[in-house]
C-alpha cells in the first residue's frame, strides 16, 4: 500500500527568529505564534512521530528566543487536546465586536481581560474582540527614506513657468523630469551638451521669441503623479482646462469626451 508522508519544509535561508518573548508586545500575540507553529505543524505532518519531531524543534527554536519552557509545554498540552476533541458548534454565530486600543503593556492587558469578563457576564450574546495598535513610532516624526529629488522624479505631470513673462506649460512624462527638461532645453540630459536632432517644444519655442527666458530646472513643478501614462493624460488635459497655461495654447495632447 502506498501512500505520502508529509511534515513541515523549512528553507534553508531560514533564521529561527520570531518575536521575543520580552519584546513589548501583547502577551496574547507572542503566545499566537507558538500555537500557530504547532498548528501548522499538526495540519500538515502525516503521523504522529513527524508532529512530535517538529514540535521539539518549534520548542527549542522559541526557547532560544526566550519563551519559558513550562508556558510552552501547557500551550502543547492545551493545543493538542483542542485539536482531538474539537467540537463542531452548531447554530447561529455570535456578533462580532471590535475594541482597538494602544498597546501600553501590563495595563493594557488587565483592560482587556476586564473587557472580556465585562462581555462573559453582562453581554454574552455578543463576541467582542479587543485588539491592540501600535503607538508613535520614529516614523510618525521622521522620514525613513531620503526623498527623491525632484529632477528625478518619474511618472509625473509638470508645469514650467516662465521667469520673465511668466507664463505657463503643463505637459506630462513618464521619464525623469531631468530627462523631459534636457530635451525642452535642445541638449543632452547626460553631457549637457546641444543635441543634433531637436524635439519639437512649445518651451523652446517660448524661449526662443521672450528674450531674457530661460528653461532652467529651477522653472519646473510638479502638478501630479499617475501610475500610468494613460492616467497621466488625463491629469494633464484636466490641469491644462483649469489653469489654462499660455504657452499650450489651452490644446492637450488627449481629448476629453464628457457627456
Amino acid at each position: 500500500m502506498h501512500r505520502y508522508i508529509t511534515s513541515v519544509y523549512k528553507k534553508p535561508t531560514s533564521t529561527d527568529l520570531f518575536t521575543n518573548f520580552n519584546s513589548f508586545t501583547a502577551l496574547a500575540y507572542r503566545l499566537s505564534v507558538f500555537r500557530c507553529l504547532v498548528y501548522r505543524a499538526y495540519q500538515l505532518c502525516s503521523n504522529w512521530n513527524l508532529f512530535h519531531n517538529e514540535v521539539n524543534m518549534i520548542r527549542s527554536t522559541l526557547m532560544r528566543n526566550a519563551y519559558p519552557s513550562r508556558l510552552l509545554d501547557h500551550i502543547i498540552k492545551t493545543s493538542v487536546s483542542n485539536f482531538i476533541n474539537r467540537n463542531v458548534k452548531f447554530g447561529p454565530q455570535k456578533e462580532r465586536l471590535y475594541i482597538g486600543l494602544p498597546f501600553l503593556g501590563k495595563t493594557t492587558d488587565s483592560i482587556r481581560r476586564v473587557i472580556k469578563q465585562i462581555n462573559k457576564q453582562y453581554i454574552p450574546d455578543k463576541d467582542i474582540i479587543v485588539f491592540f495598535k501600535p503607538g508613535k513610532r520614529i516614523s510618525n516624526f521622521f522620514s525613513i527614506k531620503d526623498r527623491t529629488p525632484l529632477e528625478m522624479r518619474s511618472h509625473i505631470v509638470y508645469e514650467y513657468k516662465c521667469p520673465r513673462c511668466q507664463s505657463s506649460y503643463i505637459g506630462e512624462t513618464i521619464r525623469h523630469l531631468r530627462q523631459r527638461a534636457a530635451e525642452h532645453r535642445g541638449v543632452s540630459h547626460l553631457t549637457d551638451r546641444p543635441v543634433k536632432s531637436l524635439v519639437h517644444s512649445r518651451i523652446r519655442d517660448h524661449c526662443t521669441q521672450c528674450q531674457g527666458s530661460e528653461c532652467s530646472l529651477l522653472n519646473f513643478k510638479i502638478l501630479a503623479t499617475g501610475c500610468s501614462e494613460y492616467e497621466l493624460l488625463i491629469k494633464e488635459r484636466l490641469l491644462i482646462d483649469s489653469k489654462k497655461p499660455a504657452i499650450n495654447g489651452n490644446i492637450g495632447s488627449f481629448e476629453l469626451l464628457l457627456t
